[in-house]
C-alpha cells in the first residue's frame, strides 16, 4: 500500500495519544470557553433532533428504513460538534484517557464534565423555546408535535435499566465515531467517519442523554398543547399522556442514561484504547529507548 495513503490516516495509537492531548486542553479551557462550548453543542444536537423529527414525521416508508433515515439525518449534530468545534457530554467521557495517564486531575475531569453537562442542558433547552415559537410543531396538521410527544413519551416508558443498558450501547457508537473522526485529516474524512456509527446508533433506538435533553421537554411542552393533545389522541388512542411528567423523564430517562452513556464512552472506548496503547506502554507512546 502506497506510504502516501498511510500518512492520511492516524493509526489506533496515534488516535489514543490525540485523544489524551485533546482531553488534556479542553480540561484546562477556561470557564466562560467551556460553558459557552457546552450550549453550542446542546443546540446542535437540538438541531439533529429537530431535523429527526422533520426527516420522519410524515415518512412513508417501512419503520426499518423511516430508522435508517432518521438516522441518518440525525448525524448532523455530531458534525456539527466536530466540525464547527463544541464541547458535547458524551464525547467528553474520552477525557478519562488524560485523567488515566495524570495528565488531569479528577478535580479536572469533573470540573468539564459537570460544565459541559449544564451547558448541553441550556442549549437543548434554548432550541426547545425556539423551535416551539417557530410553531413548526403545527406541521402537518400538528402531526410534526403529535410525533415529538410520541418519541418523548416512548423514553420515559422504559424501565430505568433498559434505558441505562441503551445509553451504554448509544454512547459507544457516538464516541466511536468521534474516536473515527479523530483519524481523519480533512472534514470529509471526518463527516463520513461519523455518519456510519450515529446512523446505527439512532436506528437502533438507543439512548443519548444530551439529546433526550431535546425530545423530552419538547414533548412535555407540547402535551399541553390542546391541538396536539386532540391529533395525539386520534393517532395513539391507547397511549396515556400521563406518564409523561418531568418525575419520570428524570427517573426513568435522564439519569439512567446519562450513567450508561458515562459507562459506553468512558469504560467501553476510552478505558480500553488507554489500556491498550498507554497503559505501561511506551513503545506505542512513542518512547523506546527512554
Amino acid at each position: 500500500m502506497p506510504d502516501s495513503f498511510n500518512v492520511d490516516l492516524l493509526s489506533p495509537a496515534a488516535v489514543t495519544e490525540k485523544a489524551e492531548s485533546i482531553g488534556v486542553a479542553k480540561a484546562n479551557n477556561t470557564l466562560r470557553a467551556t460553558v459557552m462550548l457546552g450550549i453550542l453543542a446542546g443546540a446542535f444536537i437540538a438541531f439533529a433532533g429537530e431535523f429527526y423529527t422533520l426527516a420522519v414525521f410524515d415518512a412513508r416508508m417501512g419503520p426499518s428504513i423511516t430508522r435508517l433515515v432518521g438516522g441518518l439525518v440525525f448525524s448532523l449534530g455530531l458534525i456539527l460538534v466536530v466540525i464547527a468545534g463544541a464541547e458535547l457530554f458524551t464525547g467528553n467521557t474520552l477525557l478519562v484517557i488524560a485523567w488515566m495517564t495524570r495528565k488531569i486531575s479528577f478535580r479536572k475531569l469533573m470540573r468539564n464534565w459537570v460544565l459541559v453537562y449544564l451547558g448541553n442542558l441550556i442549549g437543548a433547552l434554548g432550541l426547545v423555546v425556539l423551535v416551539f415559537l417557530s410553531e413548526q410543531w403545527q406541521l402537518g396538521n400538528y402531526a410534526f408535535g403529535t410525533l415529538t410527544v410520541k418519541i418523548a413519551l416512548d423514553k420515559v416508558s422504559n424501565d430505568p435499566f433498559t434505558n441505562m443498558i441503551r445509553g451504554i450501547l448509544g454512547n459507544g457508537l457516538v464516541v466511536l465515531a468521534l474516536w473515527l473522526s479523530f483519524a481523519g485529516r480533512t472534514v470529509t474524512d471526518k463527516i463520513l467517519a461519523i455518519i456510519f456509527p450515529i446512523t446505527a446508533f439512532v436506528s437502533s433506538g438507543f439512548e443519548h442523554s444530551i439529546a433526550n435533553m431535546y425530545f423530552v421537554p419538547f414533548g412535555l411542552v407540547l402535551k399541553n398543547q390542546p391541538a396536539v393533545q386532540t391529533a395525539f389522541a386520534a393517532t395513539y388512542p391507547q397511549a396515556d399522556l400521563a406518564n409523561l411528567t418531568t418525575a419520570s423523564f428524570l427517573i426513568n430517562n435522564l439519569i439512567p442514561v446519562t450513567i450508561g452513556n458515562i459507562i459506553g464512552g468512558a469504560v467501553l472506548v476510552g478505558l480500553v484504547y488507554w489500556f491498550v496503547y498507554l497503559h505501561k506502554n511506551p513503545v506505542a507512546r512513542g518512547e523506546k529507548g527512554k
